[in-house]
């Protein structure tokens, strides 16, 4: 009491005062213990109050299990929208590679056609023809491949849709025992499966959701509290007794079994049906990883041939367009050296026929050149002298 006492004041007043606080003090620890000794003697609970309990801590531990299930559910929900859209992309993706196989197809096609255009002496097959029909028959091949996947897909994407709407129906199945569940309790759950339902679209069991969000310890502790001064009492005792009755009286048929992942009672919030929904579920996801797996290396495949495919086509039509080119200058040359080859016998024939006329002379006297003439002056000058005849005109005649 050494907090109590003060310095200043009549030491009458003091000693009051501290004897009052002493008083109080020993007023309060006689009534705590005498409250301790009357609780040790209070009357036990009646049997419609232990039996309430009961029921109410049962309903609570099926709807608290039920809720967890119905967690589980939501996130299995976006699990599997999620898992659709990813699907929807593949999809997507293999439709294009598909769209492009056809397309190279077509201009392959366009390719042998305009080939077949070429001169007559020019249509053998050869090696381009070649390259163009292999990759026509490697296209063919892969565009079956990407038909196939695609329709893999496609039944993929169908067993999803349905493993949803299952999921969407125990969703909305469970949530029917939640409506006095208190909202915060979900967290994530509610708002995985909001997110769900968002993308999905809205359903019957947004309707349990959007229930309002009351207390069920405050609710059933409400109902089942007794009237009278000693309830508070009952209260804080029953609800260990009758949690352990029950516990006793658990039938062994109820215990606790593992359905994906999740260890809840055989029949009491997770059903046969819930089960099936969830491994069902979770089956699909699986083959769709795989069907998703395989497409991206199957588009990688088509992908790399196509490439492949074209620059081969490419390169040899290039190829081919040089070796044209090249003989096509060859050919110039060629027809460059002929034509003065030709030039240069016909120039040739000329003069053969030029000196053949020279040879074989004149053919009339008016042919001759003044040189030619037997009476040139040079000729008649000579002559002007007797015994001056020439053997010229003698060798003319003989020849």
């Amino acid at each position: 009491m050494s907090a109590m006492e003060v310095s200043i004041g009549p030491r009458q007043w003091r000693e009051a005062s501290v004897k009052t606080v002493k008083v109080a003090q020993a007023l309060c620890e006689d009534g705590a213990d005498a409250r301790h000794t009357a609780r040790l003697y209070d009357p036990l609970p009646s049997g419609r109050d232990v039996l309430a309990l009961q029921s109410n801590q049962r309903a609570h531990e099926h709807i608290r299990q039920t809720r967890d299930v119905v967690t589980k559910l939501h996130r299995l929900l976006l699990e599997v929208s999620d898992e659709i859209r990813s699907a929807t992309r593949c999809k997507e993706s293999l439709e294009k590679k598909l769209d492009h196989c056809r397309k190279d197809m077509h201009l392959n096609r366009q390719s042998a056609v305009i080939r077949q255009d070429r001169p007559k002496r020019e249509r053998e097959y050869d090696g381009a023809d070649s390259l163009i029909e292999s990759e026509y028959l490697q296209l063919q091949e892969l565009k079956a491949q990407l038909e196939v996947h695609l329709h893999s897909v496609k039944e993929q994407l169908h067993e999803l849709h349905e493993a949803r709407l299952r999921i969407l129906a125990n969703i909305q199945e469970r949530s029917q025992v939640l409506p006095l569940t208190c909202m915060h309790g979900f967290d994530v759950g509610a708002r995985t499966g909001d997110r769900a339902m968002s993308r999905s679209g809205p359903g019957p069991h947004s309707r349990a959701a959007s229930a309002p969000a009351v207390s069920f310890r405050q609710a059933s502790r409400d109902a089942t509290r007794p009237s009278g001064s000693s309830s508070s009492s009952r209260g804080s005792r029953t609800p260990q007794r009758s949690g352990s009755a029950t516990a006793r009286a658990r039938p062994s048929h109820e215990r606790s079994v593992t359905f994906a992942g999740m260890d809840v009672p055989s029949i009491m919030p997770c059903t046969d049906e819930v089960a099936v929904s969830l491994s069902a579920a979770a089956a699909s996801m699986k083959e769709s990883r795989m069907l998703r797996q395989q497409a991206s290396r199957l588009a990688g495949n088509v992908t790399a041939v196509q490439q492949a495919g074209l620059h081969a086509v490419n390169d040899g039509l290039a190829q081919k367009m040089a070796e044209t080119l090249t003989l096509k200058k060859h050919l110039t040359l060629s027809g460059a050296e002929t034509r003065r080859s030709i030039n240069k016998t016909r120039r040739w024939l000329d003069h053969q026929e030029l000196t053949q006329g020279y040879t074989m002379g004149p053919v009339s006297y008016n042919d001759l050149a003044t040189r030619e003439r037997l009476d040139r002056p040079l000729i008649r000058a000579y002559q002007g002298h007797p015994g001056t005849d020439l053997p010229e005109a003698r060798e003319l005649v003989r020849n």
